[in-house]
């Protein structure tokens, strides 16, 4: 007995050490070394690189007076010329006209067309809403090009009209003012604001609504006291947003602004990085102002817009009735359509009778109809060939790189059993959405131009949009990843797989709609970027908004307009693509 006791204890004893040596916790080396700590470690490393290092490098040159290849010590000297020069204090001034302006037209033009579509029986409303979208996947530049066809003093389409129709001896409208950059800038926002609104108006529960109209308040009354209220934080949140990009353009006001006079910070700091002797200290100073508007207004967006709370969906269910306008619909219909005729139908219709006609004199005329323009464009000019290659290689291949990249920060930061790790690496990610694109623009060309990555042009531009659009991608990907639970994921872990093939395996094919969004996104976003491009492209890595910038002063309004066009079909055929591959079949933000 006593032996049999003996090994039935010792067995015990074996088991229990066995089950305790399966529960023990791995080796300090092995828990510090694993892939999951190791991809965050190495997703800090790279945003380190791409963002950081950049933007030190900038604000450093920031305090430095460049002379003849040298540097001298440590100066506030740009800062004093910034602050003290009247040709800047203008430009900075004329920025946050054009930015104040842009954010509060788009705004009130934005957030009446979504609640037209979410809350009113507008007719037409199905029909009308991809129409109003379309000005989302186009340029301002591009806008700024075509109402250069409308409303040029001596070639505007529209003043040659009113010549002709009415008589008058002065042409009615002049395209080169401050008027005319901030409407061509709001009419291109409009959507934006659009997305971020109607996504608050559709969830809304109509019990708001019906209660302030059993009390006897009108229809727009209603809409003003309480509808527009309750979606303060989206409108804020979108108007700030369009704020800060607003007051970082560069190409609407560099069409647009120097036949009126019109400097912003954005022309200041190209004129001074194109000019001789080159002013890099003074250029990264104005950089520098630039770049804290975008910091102030993302703050006040993060800190105080985003907190307050508008509860509006409860768990009470509801039906989202719509508000009866009456003939007032007709009038809805009426600013939609406007809207659509002056974004879309105008610029678009302008762009296309400018590029069939080989001499544009102000109309179009049966006399000059020819395909010149497009056979030049298409067939010809081996410039702007190339940089169509480049842009489809930077929006195809970029845009994939950086859905790879945003798609493992976002399990970094949500997945991540390390918080204060995954909250480092989310900060750091944010960070380049303070940064106008000018800027990363000139960040990247000083950091960079004297290292051997500077001879890969493509590939350096390639990184800096990625830098540029990282936070839109990762925001866009972490919003789905929110909603989805954690337990298929670790149900994967426990199972023996990796933390790579946890993504690759599950995580991946639940992102998929989410994946395909902010490709979508991306791919928009590199085929138009502008102000990175302007100076960090070179000869050989000329995208199509550099190419479209560069042809407009240069070319006839007709080879413009013929890539403009251009350029407008690869971003609806390419938004078509993305949609179907990944199954959108709404945008919202």
């Amino acid at each position: 007995m006593s032996t049999e006791s003996d090994e039935t204890q010792s067995s015990l004893k074996t088991g229990a050490a066995a089950a305790q040596a399966a529960v023990a916790p791995a080796p300090f080396l092995g828990r510090m070394f694993n892939a999951e700590n190791l991809t965050k470690v190495g997703s800090l490393i790279l945003l380190t690189v791409l963002a950081i290092v950049p933007i030190t490098v900038y604000l450093q040159s920031s305090f430095r007076v460049h002379v003849e290849g040298s540097q001298l010590g440590l100066t506030l000297a740009n800062y004093v010329q910034t602050f003290t020069e009247p040709k800047i204090l203008r430009a900075i001034w004329n920025t946050l006209v054009i930015a104040v302006g842009t954010a509060f037209f788009s705004s009130i033009v934005g957030v009446a067309l979504a609640w037209f579509h979410a809350r009113t029986d507008m007719p037409w409303r199905g029909a009308l809403e991809p129409l109003t979208l379309i000005p989302f996947f186009l340029s301002s530049f591009l806008g700024a090009i075509a109402w250069w066809a409308l409303a040029a003093p001596r070639i505007g389409i529209l003043n040659r009209w009113m010549i002709d129709l009415f008589g008058v001896s002065t042409p009615p409208f002049n395209i080169y003012s401050m008027t005319g950059i901030i409407m061509v800038m709001a009419l291109f926002y409009v959507p934006y604001m659009y997305l971020f609104t109607i996504g608050s108006l559709n969830r809304m529960d109509p019990a708001l609504e019906e209660s302030a109209r059993v009390c006897g308040t009108g229809v727009l009354r209603t809409a003003l006291r309480v509808t527009i209220p309750l979606s303060t934080p989206a409108i804020l949140s979108g108007a700030i947003i369009i704020f800060v990009v607003s007051a970082g353009v560069f190409g609407v006001p560099t069409l647009l602004g120097p036949i009126a006079r019109i400097d912003t910070l954005s022309t200041v700091i190209y004129v001074k990085m194109e000019e001789y002797p080159l002013d890099l200290g003074g250029a990264a100073a104005a950089g520098s102002v630039l770049m804290l508007i975008a910091v102030i207004g993302l703050y006040v967006q993060r800190k105080i817009v985003a907190p307050r709370s508008y509860v509006t969906v409860t768990g009470k269910g509801f039906r989202p009735n719509r508000v009866m306008l009456g003939n007032w619909k007709y009038a809805a219909l009426a600013l939609n359509l406007a809207y659509i005729i002056m974004a879309v139908v105008l610029p678009l219709g302008a762009l296309f009778l400018a590029s069939i006609n080989r001499a544009w004199l102000g109309g179009f005329r049966w006399s000059q109809l020819s395909f010149y323009n497009w056979d030049f464009i298409l067939f010809s000019y081996d410039y702007a060939m190339d940089a169509m290659k480049n842009s489809l290689m930077l929006g195809f291949v970029g845009g994939f790189m950086t859905v790879v990249l945003c798609t493992f920060l976002s399990m970094v930061i949500l997945r991540g059993r390390n918080k204060k790790l995954s909250s480092v690496v989310d900060y750091v990610a944010t960070l380049p959405i303070g940064v106008p694109g000018l800027v990363m623009g000139m960040a990247f060309l000083i950091t960079w131009i004297k290292t051997p990555l500077y001879s890969f042009p493509l590939f350096l531009l390639m990184l800096a949009y990625m830098t540029r659009y990282l936070p839109y991608g990762l925001r866009t990907i972490t919003a789905i990843l929110q909603s989805l639970g954690a337990e298929l994921e670790e149900s994967s872990r426990v199972c023996g797989e990796s933390f790579i093939g946890t993504i690759r395996k599950v995580t991946v094919p639940l992102l998929r709609p989410g994946i395909f969004a902010a490709y979508l996104m991306l791919f928009i976003m590199f085929i138009r970027e502008l102000p990175v491009s302007a100076l960090l492209a070179t000869e050989d890595s000329t995208p199509m908004a550099v190419a479209l910038y560069v042809i407009s002063e240069n070319e006839a309004l007709g080879v413009v307009s013929a890539f403009a066009l251009v350029q407008a079909f690869i971003l609806l055929v390419g938004t078509i693509l993305f949609r179907r591959l990944g199954n959108i079949e709404k945008l919202s933000v």
